[in-house]
């Protein structure tokens, strides 16, 4: 049991939905849209269609976050800050034939296309995606969406219209995938972990998670028999429910388990008023071994409201956590993932912005974290050594 391993690190959350502080000058720059549009109205409104207006107002806007990229990109290098510039003078030349009535024509489709894809190759190359990243990308997949309109008099009109309408969803899936992949690389670079919290999800560290600041200190001989006496007392008072049968009679939501980190949360327990409570834990943490027998991991213990600070008894080796933006299914009652990079949850689930702090125990013999976060590789190589068990 290894409670002396106490990292002091804080993770803020996933990068996807946030705004970077570097990214602030791009917002400003939008202001200069606002005097633009009064310069353009005091020297008479070209005749433009709706739809062409819209499609000015996005390349315009693209091009003005750009430019606004390009100066505040001081620590990322000159290649970086040029490309962000060439990148807004593009999209502005784009814009400014779009205003003198003329097409966006190829000219615009690869200046949009490769403004898209540039944007992917920086994700994944370990910049990380935010709020400002990803609204400007999908601002560009619809200006790329007027662009390939196919015209009412044009030949092949409904095969151009599936191609365009092809193009654009592979890019917005690929825009999406990019940023999520980003977010996951993003919080993988962070230095190290608090008291075993890793955060992982099948070996990447996964974005989302809130951790508060400890203190960089290790555990007083008292915080580190109080976090031992909490283990000692979690096992004997779970070893009861290593049978879902006797769990589901007590109020544990055990049907339908599966996988290898199944919660059977207990809604009663959630709000009996008791913190940290060994014989009544909030939820029990559950795996299916390879040959369908059910496994007592752990137990997850929950914090009565949102923002209540769970109490650290064993100093930084118990730190509790909270998620964010997380989607929770009401049939049945769990989690189901993250909020996407498009800000939408599964159907059928909603989006909890901010969950109440956390933490897990876990029983099972070896474990090499007891509170935190058990890697899933771990859990893996458990779970068949036990099924190989006569």
């Amino acid at each position: 049991m290894n409670v002396e391993h106490a990292h002091v690190h804080a993770v803020g959350g996933s990068p996807l939905y946030q705004i970077s502080p570097e990214h602030l000058a791009a917002v400003i720059a939008l202001s200069g849209l606002v005097v633009g549009a009064w310069l353009l109205r005091r020297r008479g409104e070209p005749m433009l269609t709706p739809l062409s207006w819209l499609l000015v107002g996005l390349l315009a806007a693209s091009a003005a976050i750009h430019a606004g990229l390009a100066i505040a990109q001081d620590g990322h290098g000159v290649a970086l800050r040029a490309a962000f510039a060439i990148d807004a003078v593009l999209l502005a030349l784009v814009a400014r034939r779009v205003l003198r009535g003329r097409s966006a024509g190829r000219l615009g489709i690869a200046v949009l296309v490769g403004s898209i894809v540039a944007y992917w190759a920086s994700t994944l190359g370990g910049e990380a995606p935010d709020q400002i990243g990803i609204a400007t990308k999908l601002g560009e997949v619809l200006a790329l969406a007027i662009v390939l309109r196919p015209a009412p008099s044009a030949r092949w009109r409904a095969v151009r219209s599936v191609a365009g309408s092809g193009v654009v969803s592979l890019l917005i899936v690929g825009t999406a995938a990019s940023s999520w992949i980003g977010a996951f690389r993003a919080a993988a670079s962070e230095p190290g972990a608090v008291a075993g919290h890793h955060v992982r999800a099948g070996g990447v560290a996964a974005p989302g998670t809130i951790l508060p600041v400890v203190a960089d200190r290790q555990p007083t001989p008292a915080e580190r028999a109080a976090a031992m006496d909490l283990v000692l007392r979690a096992r004997i008072a779970l070893a009861r429910y290593a049978d879902p049968a006797v769990a589901a009679a007590d109020g544990y939501r055990v049907q339908g388990m599966q996988g290898i980190d199944f919660h059977a949360g207990n809604p009663a327990y959630e709000n009996d008023g008791r913190v940290l409570d060994p014989a009544r834990p909030e939820t029990l943490v559950y795996a299916v071994a390879p040959d369908g027998r059910p496994v007592l991991l752990g137990a997850m213990f929950l914090m009565p409201k949102i923002g209540q600070p769970g109490p650290t008894v064993g100093g930084p080796l118990t730190v509790w956590h909270a998620h964010e933006h997380i989607c929770f299914s009401l049939t049945p009652p769990g989690l189901a993932g993250l909020l996407s990079p498009l800000g939408m949850c599964p159907v059928g689930t909603i989006d909890m912005p901010l969950t109440a702090e956390m933490i897990h125990i876990w029983i099972v013999p070896g474990a090499p974290e007891v509170f935190g976060d058990l890697d899933d590789a771990w859990k893996r190589a458990y779970l068949r050594a036990t099924a190989a068990r006569p």
